[in-house]
């Protein structure tokens, strides 16, 4: 009885299996798109990306240069800039080698609204807005007291007498200020030289331990960036810093250089758009996600256009 079973469920499978439909699906035609991929930072000369869209079905994955493009800036409705094409590509922004830059020389204001504009003979205008934000925090009273110098001998030439220096310890520093509902805010802490690794973060501050993205297996961390919302808070506290509590992350070639601290406060347009662009990230090659949509902000074309504001404090 169960062989019989076996058989007919074995015939069932090969039916259905064997059962083909072909459906014709007409897919628009797609007309490409000028693309902008512009992040202004107050205090800073404009940068944009000016490319075109592709089908996703092209047989290309290439997204060509257009050097002829007409890059715009507007500060609150009035010309103010005209970006130029450069093939001069920063070491952060490689992806864009086979692009290239439009880079103007204007100094980027906060608390203004920017429009980029890009015009081509082949594509519709295209332009996106943004209003640069306004940073209300203040960090002061940096102390670097806590810091000393270790070494470790070289593992390279271990029979020479040759030794790699770092610095280990504690920085202390006040931060304070309103947090704006409307902005978000990420603490960073580096050397001057970027060398130094910052591991752990030591806070009792209610604000700060409010906030899930800033701890790690139960305990608070900053191994890239500390997280403050915008919840419209007073936050008045003292930070520490553990610098290499464990031994060196990295070696440093300089250790007389300043610990900078850096406050990088985005706009919640920015900020969804990045955290759009980590889910993304995290859904390709898997099958199992949702399809991820990565938001634009752009008039006419496709991409974002959107504002930040970088403070920096360095100790002596």
């Amino acid at each position: 009885m169960k062989l019989i079973k076996y058989v007919y469920c074995f015939l069932v499978i090969i039916f259905f299996s064997s059962c083909e439909k072909e459906i014709n699906v007409d897919l628009p035609v797609h007309q490409p798109k000028l693309t902008i991929d512009c992040h202004l930072t107050s205090g800073d000369i404009p940068q944009a990306f000016v490319s075109h869209s592709l089908h996703s079905l092209s047989p290309s994955s290439n997204f060509n240069a257009l050097p002829d493009a007409e890059v715009l800036l507007y500060e609150n409705g009035t010309l103010v800039d005209t970006l130029l094409h450069s093939m001069d590509i920063t070491e952060e922004n490689w992806y864009n080698y086979d692009v290239g830059v439009f880079i103007g020389d204007y100094i980027i204001q906060p608390d203004k609204i920017y429009k980029i504009q890009a015009n081509h003979k082949d594509y519709e205008t295209a332009f996106g807005e943004t209003i640069c934000p306004k940073n209300s925090l203040e960090i002061s009273e940096i102390d670097v007291s806590g810091l000393k110098i270790d070494s470790v001998q070289s593992y390279m030439e271990p029979e020479l007498d040759i030794y790699e220096f770092y610095r280990t310890g504690q920085v202390k520093f006040k931060l304070s200020g309103k947090l704006d509902k409307e902005l978000h805010y990420y603490l960073s802490i580096r050397d001057e030289q970027g060398e130094l690794a910052a591991f752990d973060i030591i806070s009792n501050d209610p604000i700060i331990v409010a906030e899930e993205s800033n701890f790690s297996e139960g305990e608070m961390y900053a191994m890239e960036s500390l997280y403050f919302s915008g919840s419209g808070l007073e936050l008045n506290t003292t930070l520490t810093i553990k610098i290499n509590p464990d031994g060196a992350w990295r070696y440093e070639k300089d250790i007389s250089d300043g610990i900078e601290i850096r406050i990088e406060v985005l706009n919640d347009d920015y900020f969804q758009f990045i955290n759009k662009v980590s889910e993304y990230d995290l859904s390709l090659y898997n099958p199992f996600v949702e399809m991820v949509f990565i938001p634009s902000n752009i008039e006419g074309g496709y991409g974002f256009v959107s504002g930040t504001f970088n403070y920096t404090k360095i100790s002596n």
